[in-house]
């Protein structure tokens, strides 16, 4: 059964006051300026003082869908400055004041019924600063003594918290110890460092996009530093508000300020266990969790609010992970998939990464969780692909990929070199052991189906790709003896190739079919980490630390000059990069330089003619952010092929599935049609709908009490 996209549009005119409110918000209008900082690099100056507004192309747009752009200067009047916009969803203003506010204002062609607005304030545009700043909200309240403790921002993620139409973006903050001299000896990137007497190691706070602080949640002692404390956005009961997700201990405190207490009675919630100070790194060392209860929560995306509370999946002994100190048993991973017709998100928890692992997916409905299914390497039993269970074991990453791997319309959990598929059970596995770095997605343009990509650690093979349906090996690449590959990548970087091409960290590129290629790029960077689209062409960019460099132009954006940094030590990743308000072009959401004081959301300033749907429409690209930073962060990817050999934009509109239609196709529909779910125009399920349009079974509907 093929996935069927959700997200429609149809014409204003005839849409309920409700869905006029959420079709504003969908067209999410933005508006970035390339400043003086960049002017010397390529051909940067000649977009240098210029503002781009882009928008959002929404399923059911065409090729004949057209927009009018209008611009007000501080208090003068509105003027309309293009009409009719038709073969982008972008507009490079080139006239816009530099010692004003710049206010937009989108509609549709001829039409002036506002569909999105955007300001773009005196102080960016005289700045010259591609990107808004959120400030980050002092951690007074979680350990006033500053010159000691301070948490830094690390990963982040996003979805529509309040339900207003909006994505609004959740910040993990890690404790980092001070020493006497007010330095930094501990980044929180690692179980390393930290403060006795602070019982939170890490804390979550959430934010609207114009700097609103909305809450906090404090995680308990038994909440340890570093990539083991992953958080999952989504909507899980269908409500229109998105919750997040998270593992928690005795000590949680949420965001009302209820906290979990000693709930076994046994007269402590702080299980850490501490070894001497280490004289030349002063602090304590924070040793691997080995005790306490252990819970998944369910937090309101509005008021950070426990909404339900079980156990997470049991730590047994340390053994039975694969080691005697705890630390396999504290591999953590939370994440989304969705595993029924309904199209409800599912949380997605793991436990074991080197030696045994546990998967599993539970529902968040009316209020209660319930485990949905259990995935155990050391259960018995078979995967669908004939092979014991036990020989799942060994195949982990220290992230997952969710997507819908065979074409059912039901996602899998690909765990590293295995697969679970919707149901708990086993899919495939590879046998190639564990690794660092999985990419899915559609990589190859002529072979049906998903890719999977990724790079090895144990064993000779260094990198292959695989059909995600069986795991069929493709082609791999092997090395002479043993080796640690510890990146690949994969994108349409070069033109001069066809579809994409494949990267291993300090090797050379391999085309499709498996050739490899030694190419001089022009950038200074070689980049293994993330891929993006960010200038105004179909091939990708490599982002890593601080720089977005094309393989096949040159630097794209110095980041650095705006003293922003990446995270996470040497993986040098964004917090957090998708596309979140653009044009499908992807933002880019870094910590400022200290890490402490704000939130920095890049976007683009290159116009581009090409047009695509918002690529958070499609589904494979959707749980590629939702689940980009569990443990090693992973970069998003496609479920359709977008990159240089597309003949025409509209030939990736029909592989995703995107095909336009006009508001003649409505059906009106009575609550006597009502056995199928229901859907508004944000893609978010209905339990009562009133009078308007909607979408049901992948079709327009206009829906009658």
């Amino acid at each position: 059964m093929k996935r069927t996209t959700i997200l429609l549009l149809a014409a204003l005119t005839t849409m309920s006051a409700a869905a006029q409110t959420n079709n504003m918000q969908d067209r999410a209008l933005w508006a970035s300026i390339n400043g003086a900082k960049n002017a010397s690099l390529g051909d940067y100056q000649q977009h240098t003082g210029k503002v781009l507004v882009s928008w959002r192309m929404l399923p059911g747009d065409g090729t004949d869908t057209g927009f009018d752009l209008y611009r007000t200067i501080g208090t003068g009047t509105e003027k309309r400055i293009a009409s009719n916009i038709r073969n982008r969803t972008c507009f490079q203003d080139a006239s816009a004041s530099k010692s004003n506010d710049n206010v937009y204002r989108l509609t549709y062609a001829g039409n002036d019924s506002t569909l999105s607005t955007f300001t773009l304030t005196k102080a960016q545009v005289s700045g010259g600063l591609p990107y808004i700043s959120i400030p980050l909200k002092d951690t007074k309240d979680v350990y006033e003594n500053t010159s000691k403790v301070v948490y830094t921002a690390n990963d982040v993620s996003i979805g529509d918290l309040d339900g207003d139409g909006e994505m609004e973006i959740v910040v993990k903050r890690l404790q980092s110890v001070k020493d006497a001299s007010g330095n930094i000896i501990s980044d929180g990137s690692g179980a390393s460092y930290s403060q006795k007497d602070c019982l939170w190691a890490v804390i979550w706070d959430a934010y609207k996009l114009d700097g609103t602080f909305l809450w906090r949640v404090k995680g308990g002692p038994g909440i340890i530093l570093g990539n083991s404390s992953a958080f999952a956005i989504a909507d899980y009961d269908g409500d229109g508000c998105a919750e997040m997700a998270i593992r928690t201990c005795e000590g949680t405190v949420f965001g009302d300020g209820q906290e979990i207490p000693d709930t076994n009675g046994d007269g402590k919630i702080d299980y850490r266990t501490w070894g001497n100070q280490n004289s030349s790194s002063p602090g304590w060392v924070d040793h691997y969790n080995s005790a306490g209860p252990e819970f998944i929560s369910i937090i309101d995306g509005k008021t950070g609010r426990e909404l339900a509370r079980d156990k997470f999946i049991n730590r047994d002994t340390s053994d039975s992970w694969g080691d005697g100190y705890w630390k396999r048993a504290c591999s953590f991973r939370v994440g989304v998939g969705c595993f029924d017709e309904t199209g409800l998100p599912s949380v997605v928890l793991g436990r074991g990464v080197y030696a045994r692992s546990v998967i599993e997916a539970w529902d968040y409905r009316d209020g209660k969780l319930t485990r949905k299914w259990h995935f155990d390497t050391n259960d018995k039993g078979k995967g669908k692909d004939g092979k014991a269970n036990s020989t799942y074991a060994s195949q982990g990453n220290h992230s997952l990929n969710v997507a819908d791997l065979d074409g059912d319309g039901m996602d899998e959990v690909m765990y590293g070199s295995m697969a679970i598929d919707h149901d708990g059970i086993g899919l495939w596995n590879t046998q190639l052991g564990h690794g660092d770095a999985n990419h899915v997605g559609k990589f190859l343009p002529d072979r049906e189906g998903l890719q999977m990509y990724h790079c090895l650690e144990s064993g000779k093979t260094m990198v292959a790709l695989h059909d995600a349906r069986d795991g069929a090996v493709i082609w791999k690449k092997d090395a002479a003896s043993n080796n640690d590959m510890g990146r690949c990548l994969v994108g349409d970087f070069l033109p001069q190739y066809p579809g994409c091409e494949f990267y291993y960290y300090q090797g050379n590129y391999i085309q499709q079919d498996g050739t490899e290629t030694t190419i001089n790029t022009k950038g200074q960077k070689g980049g293994c980490s993330m891929a993006l689209w960010f200038d105004g062409t179909l091939s990708r960019q490599l982002i890593e630390d601080n720089i977005i460099n094309s393989p096949a132009n040159g630097r794209t954006f110095t980041m650095y000059r705006y003293s922003e940094t990446f995270i996470n030590g040497t993986k040098s990743n964004p917090s957090w990069y998708g596309d979140l308000v653009g044009d499908w072009r992807e933002e880019v959401i870094v910590p400022d330089a200290t890490r402490l004081e704000d939130l920095k959301i890049f976007t683009t300033w290159y116009p581009t003619t090409h047009k695509f749907p918002w690529l958070m429409t499609d589904h494979c690209y959707w749980m590629s952010c939702l689940n980009e930073n569990i443990g090693y962060n992973q970069p998003t990817n496609l479920g359709y092929y977008l990159g240089t050999d597309l003949k025409s934009d509209q030939e990736a509109w029909m592989a995703g599935g995107y095909v336009p239609t006009g508001i003649e196709t409505v059906e009106v529909q009575s609550p006597a049609d009502s056995d199928r779910r229901i859907y508004n125009l944000m893609g978010q399920p209905v339990e009562q709908p009133g009078n308007g349009l909607y979408i049901r079974n992948g079709k327009k509907i206009f829906h009658r009490d």
